[in-house]
């Protein structure tokens, strides 16, 4: 698989181009809109078939309506208990953060555990409630997109809306940690990590 990263929306969040090579390809939380993506994606004949959001801050969806219009068959993938959230723009917070207000409609609500297959690469999706109720992961291969869950050495904030301390320490420590040490964890802000590393130097889930 081969990953982009790129700094999206006002607040700089890791909005993420994701393909293999097959050349079918996904958009993970595209915070606003990014004209060298689509560069990318036609430079490089790469089919995107979703923009996938591990949550639905106005930070993280900015730019789906710029990328609806380069790729009109794309599919926004969102956890089913994100709808509020998406649906209501003062919730989200977009307005805040860009001067106007953002509602939209995900074509696909996922559930824990469920799979989306992309070219040769699967994904699978995992609920991570905290910093929202409806946060998601993305595993795909040695990777997980972990949106706001988890940071290099740190944890998204529990202050917004549905946001909830305990959940998201149960969520780091029962739905991402289980998974290999080796992992590498690629968060909406901030840079790249692994599981072991945020076992051992993450202050926050420290026992």
């Amino acid at each position: 698989m081969q990953v982009y990263r790129f700094l999206t929306s006002p607040i700089q969040v890791n909005t993420y181009l994701a393909y293999d090579e097959s050349k079918k390809g996904f958009i993970v939380d595209p915070g606003g809109y990014e004209p060298r993506i689509t560069e990318i994606v036609k430079e490089e004949g790469i089919i995107l078939e979703y923009i996938i959001l591990t949550h639905g801050h106005g930070d993280h969806i900015g730019g789906i309506a710029g990328f609806k219009e380069d790729f009109p068959s794309i599919k926004v993938v969102a956890y089913e208990e994100e709808k509020e959230i998406l649906n209501d723009a003062n919730l989200n917070a977009a307005k805040e953060i860009f001067g106007y207000d953002i509602s939209l409609e995900a074509d696909i609500y996922v559930t824990d555990g469920d799979h989306l297959s992309v070219g040769n690469m699967e994904l699978e999706l995992i609920h991570t409630p905290g910093h929202t109720k409806g946060g998601m992961c993305i595993v795909c291969g040695d990777y997980m997109f972990t949106g706001d869950t988890i940071f290099r050495e740190s944890i998204g904030r529990t202050d917004f809306y549905s946001g909830n301390y305990g959940e998201i320490i149960h969520s780091i420590k029962n739905k991402i940690f289980t998974h290999p040490d080796t992992m590498v964890l690629l968060p909406g802000h901030m840079g790249e990590t692994t599981i072991s590393h945020e076992k051992r130097y993450n202050p926050f889930v420290q026992d």
